[in-house]
């Protein structure tokens, strides 16, 4: 008994991957004055210099993503914190790093700090759902030149799970690769298994910033995995349907693929199903409608059949706090994520508004969440042994299940889901205890970090004095 979902037909998909194809050929992609242009000129794409656009006939941009490996590797610390992307099953990753947090502490609003981006990779590093790292907020306070580096030193200090974040200036490629070569022992040991990997975001409708471009193709030389990821908006920056928003997103992926394949072959990608839509009433970006869950599913099935693995936006949500708006959204659209075969579920792990808003006891609730949508998608096995006939006679009329040496051994074994946040008392015993999840999820919090701060980094000393080293040079140079 397992979830086999669909969501949709041969015909739907090619009918978006015919018009992603159609857009790269006609109207094109503006890939402005960087490396790309050349790179697709010389491929035999139409090149419009003066305007930075390149129209790739359907072969060309089709040969790139045949150079696409299907499976990608995301190394961890140790090999037992690796994630192998094959197909086999979701994995959650945090997202967003946005600017503002949610202070346990005093309920307020705030700009966030290097301290907040700290706690969140340890609180976030804790969760065993958790399989990969990526920036929950931005260190609002430390200065503009040094933020990403200082950024991934300290990931790379308190977590042993594979990072995800960006490189948007190929100033940063060097300093950031000197980070991996400390932290992996060595460039040809992140060869082997890359620490981290990058994501590239694309520019709806149908662009890509040059300079961010031109980072990620000198990133891709050193093996780096690339998350692709286009952010339509229907509505806003696409077409207002679910079909011709998932087209947009899969033609930006194309495009930008094909540049960095052609300046590294075998660059391992991934697409990012960004897509999202443009609220009419309020006039905001939506993060938790029902359609953007549907683009979920639609661009997760495409890139499957594409041949790539796909990360995609799940948990998220655009309420304030974590009430019950947060609950629907991020349970509804991680459940369409994960039935769709998503390779990485992001987009809402610890944040609110949109992926604006960052909450520290809000990471412990949703990976709860994660845990349960896994658990409902893995399903249950249908044996005789598990329909458990034998046992049901020889029980008869008496109930007494509880006692069975068999019951005792399929819980220790998990046969089922033992939440740790959510309640499952009886009203007068949940009324005696006087808690919520929030205040259970907040103990949590300060637990993990207390346990963290008693232990400290999780790497030598030596390695956090060197990684010190390059941020502070690098950050001068910058």
């Amino acid at each position: 008994m397992r979830l086999d979902a669909r969501w949709l037909t041969d015909e739907e998909r090619g009918l978006i991957v015919d018009a992603a194809y159609g857009l790269l050929e006609r109207p094109g992609m503006r890939f402005g004055d960087g490396r790309a242009l050349a790179l697709l000129g010389g491929a035999g794409a139409d090149v419009d210099r003066d305007a930075g656009i390149a129209r790739l006939p359907r072969e060309l941009a089709a040969a790139c993503l045949a150079a696409c490996p299907r499976e990608v590797l995301l190394g961890g610390a140790t090999p037992g914190d690796d994630v192998l992307l094959d197909g086999s099953r979701s994995h959650f990753v945090p997202s967003g790093a946005p600017t503002h947090v949610l202070d346990m502490d005093t309920g307020e609003y705030r700009a966030s700090t290097l301290e907040d981006q700290r706690q969140s990779a340890i609180v976030a590093d804790a969760m065993p759902v958790v399989d990969v790292m990526w920036m929950l907020v931005a260190a609002t306070d430390v200065p503009d030149e040094q933020r990403l580096l200082r950024e991934y030193a300290t990931a790379l200090a308190w977590s042993d799970k594979h990072l995800q974040d960006e490189v948007t200036d190929p100033r940063q490629v060097e300093p950031v690769m000197r980070l991996m070569e400390i932290a992996c022992g060595g460039l040809d040991a992140f060869r082997r298994r890359p620490r981290a990997s990058v994501v590239c975001c694309t520019s709806s409708p149908l662009a890509v910033d040059a300079a961010f471009l031109d980072a990620n193709l000198a990133i891709a030389g050193y093996g780096m995995p690339i998350v692709i990821y286009p952010m339509p908006i229907a509505g806003g920056t696409a077409p207002i349907t679910v079909a011709a928003t998932v087209a947009m997103n899969v033609a930006e992926f194309l495009g930008a693929n094909a540049a960095i394949q052609l300046s590294a072959p075998g660059t391992p990608v991934i697409m990012g199903a960004g897509a999202s839509l443009l609220d009419m009433k309020a006039g905001t970006f939506s993060f938790g409608a029902p359609e953007t869950a549907l683009m979920t599913a639609a661009l997760a099935e495409v890139a499957h059949e594409l041949g790539v693995p796909v990360l995609c936006p799940g948990l998220g949500t655009d309420a304030k706090y974590g009430g019950i708006q947060a609950g629907y959204e991020k349970a509804l659209k991680g459940l369409v994520a994960v039935s769709a075969g998503a390779d990485l579920v992001t987009g809402g792990i610890g944040l609110l508004s949109g992926a604006n808003l960052m909450s520290l006891p809000q990471i412990v609730i949703d990976a709860e969440i994660a845990a349960m949508v896994l658990r409902t998608v893995e399903g249950a096995e249908v044996s005789p042994a598990t329909v458990m006939a034998e046992a049901m006679e020889r029980v008869g009329f008496s109930g007494r299940y509880l006692s069975e040496r068999e019951t005792t051994r399929r819980l220790r074994a998990g046969e089922i889901f033992v939440p740790e946040i959510s309640t499952r008392l009886s009203i007068e015993g949940w009324r005696a205890r006087g808690r919520t999840e929030a205040d259970d999820a907040t103990d949590k919090v300060r637990e993990i970090l207390a346990e963290a701060d008693a232990r400290g980094p999780k790497l030598a000393a030596d390695q956090v004095a060197a990684l010190e080293e390059v941020v502070g040079e690098a950050g001068a140079a910058l």
